[in-house]
């Protein structure tokens, strides 16, 4: 968990996602948080990074609130995706 309470947007699609290790958070004021920290933009790619080395294989998840501003989860993901070796997933709530 990121560490912070998000209220997740719904899903619009239910396709499953495999779960990554590599979680970041983009919380309504667009502040990006990972391990529980806020983490400023230009350290995202360090965090990024060192969290590969650990676990080549782990998958990049992006949690977002329904008040999250797309433009920072757009370039959260424009910045990791040299490090990236699948799709990062958007985690939201299910449709219930």
């Amino acid at each position: 968990e990121p560490g912070i309470e998000i209220f997740k947007p719904q899903a619009t699609t239910t396709e499953a996602c495999l779960r990554g290790t590599i979680i970041f958070a983009v919380d309504p004021r667009g502040d990006i948080y990972y391990n529980k920290n806020k983490v400023p933009m230009d350290r995202v790619m360090r965090f990024a990074e060192a969290a590969k080395k650990e676990a080549p294989q782990a998958n990049v998840v992006v949690q977002v609130d329904n008040e999250t501003p797309a433009y920072v989860v757009e370039e959260l993901i424009d910045t990791i995706r040299p490090i990236l070796t699948a799709p990062p997933c958007i985690s939201t709530d299910e449709e219930g």
